[in-house]
C-alpha cells in the first residue's frame, strides 16, 4: 500500500479531531480523538578499521489519528515516513509515506477483533518487553521472519487472568505490499501469564504455498520491581518459499532500572541458516552472525528518551566482518 506522502492528506489528518459532523457534535465532544507522532533519530560514529563513518540520522517518523467511535468501535490510522537518506535497495521504498496501520477494532468483554492493516500481536508482546524499539527492532523483525504489520483479520479472546489466544489471517507480505496473490499467512498464539512478573508466549504460522513457509516462536519475560530479563527463540523453515532453507535463532535481553531517569540494558542476538544436502557452509552464511547491543537511557521527561548505545554485529563466516558502533539515538513521542 505504497502511498505518497501529499500535503492534502497531512492536513486533513491534522484536521480530522477538529472537524464536527452534523448530527454527531455531541459525540465528537465527548472523544474527539487524538494525534500521535513519533520520531526516531541519531547521531553515530562506526569505528571498523577498514570504512570508520560518522552520521546524523532521521531513522523514522510516524504521524497518526485515533478515535473510539462507540463504546466497542475504534479506529486508527498512522504513517510511517522512513528517512530519504537511506540508499539501502530495500529503503528505497520508505522514501514514501505508508500506511502502517489503517485499522478498525471492536472489542467487547474479553474478546477483541482487528480488520484491516494492523500491527501483529506476535511482534507486539516482544517489542514491548524489550521496550527500545526506537534503537533496535525486536528479533522477528530484525531479521526479517515476518513483517510487523500486515493486511487481514485478527482476533483475541482473553479466557481469565492468565490465558489469551490469538489468531490472524493475513496477506504475509506486509504493510508495503496489498495481496495480489493466493497465498496467505495463517498464525496462532498462546500467552501465558501465571504471575504478574511472568509472561510465557507460543505461535506458529504457516504462509501457504507449494513449499510453505513456516515460524515457530517460544518467548519467555520476567519481571521485577528493577530488573527484566527475556529469552526467545525463533525458527522459520522453507525462507521465501525456498524448500529445505531454514533460519533460526535466540535472543536474551535484559533491563535494570536504576532510577525514574536512568536504566541500562544489554542484548545478545544468534541467527543461524542449516546446511543444505552436498553444501559445506550454510546456505545464508553471509547473513548469518551474533548482534551484541548494550547501552544506557535517559529519560529528562515523559516520552522523551536519549541513549548512549554500542552495537555491532559479527558475522560467523572465517572471512567476515565485523560492524561495531556507538550510538546516541533519540525518541520523542507526543
Amino acid at each position: 500500500m505504497k502511498i505518497k506522502l501529499l500535503l492534502p492528506l497531512s492536513l486533513l489528518l491534522v484536521l480530522l479531531p477538529f472537524h464536527l459532523t452534523y448530527g454527531q457534535e455531541e459525540t465528537e465532544k465527548e472523544d474527539p480523538g487524538k494525534v500521535s507522532a513519533k520520531i526516531y533519530s541519531n547521531f553515530n560514529f562506526g569505528f571498523n578499521d577498514d570504512n570508520p563513518t560518522t552520521a546524523f540520522e532521521v531513522t523514522r517518523a510516524y504521524f497518526g489519528y485515533e478515535r473510539n467511535i462507540s463504546e466497542h468501535f475504534y479506529a486508527n490510522v498512522k504513517l510511517d515516513i522512513g528517512s530519504p537518506d537511506d540508499l539501502s535497495a530495500y529503503s528505497k521504498l520508505r522514501r514514501y509515506a505508508y500506511f502502517k496501520n489503517a485499522s478498525i477494532r471492536y472489542r467487547n468483554g474479553n474478546f477483541t477483533a482487528w480488520a484491516g492493516l494492523f500491527d501483529m500481536v506476535q511482534f507486539k508482546v516482544q517489542e514491548k518487553f524489550w521496550g527500545y524499539r526506537y534503537l533496535y527492532k525486536s528479533y522477528m523483525d530484525e531479521y526479517r521472519f515476518g513483517p510487523s504489520a500486515d493486511i487481514g483479520l485478527s482476533s483475541q479472546y482473553k479466557f481469565n487472568d492468565i490465558i489469551t489466544a490469538d489468531i490472524t489471517i493475513s496477506n504475509g507480505e506486509g504493510y508495503t505490499a496489498p495481496q495480489r496473490d493466493e497465498s496467505y499467512k495463517v498464525g496462532g498464539g498462546l500467552t501465558i501469564e501465571p504471575t504478574d512478573r511472568l509472561v510465557l508466549r507460543a505461535y506458529y504460522a504457516i504462509f501457504t504455498h507449494d513449499s510453505p513457509q513456516m515460524t515457530f516462536s517460544g518467548f519467555a519475560g520476567y519481571r521485577a520491581d528493577k530488573f527484566r530479563l527475556g529469552s526467545e527463540f525463533n525458527y522459520q523453515k522453507n525462507y521465501k518459499f525456498n524448500f529445505g532453507h531454514h533460519r533460526y535463532g535466540y535472543s536474551i535481553y535484559s533491563t535494570y532500572i536504576i532510577s525514574d531517569t536512568w536504566e541500562v540494558f544489554g542484548r545478545y542476538d544468534q541467527l543461524y541458516s542449516n546446511i543444505l544436502e552436498n553444501d559445506l557452509i550454510p546456505w545464508n552464511l553471509p547473513d548469518d552472525g551474533s548482534a551484541i547491543v548494550a547501552g544506557l537511557q535517559f529519560t529528562p521527561v515523559k516520552n522523551i528518551h536519549i541513549t548512549l548505545d554500542y552495537q555491532d554485529w559479527v558475522e560467523w563466516a572465517d572471512n567476515g566482518t565485523s560492524e561495531p558502533f556507538i550510538y546516541m539515538h533519540f525518541e520523542a513521542v507526543f
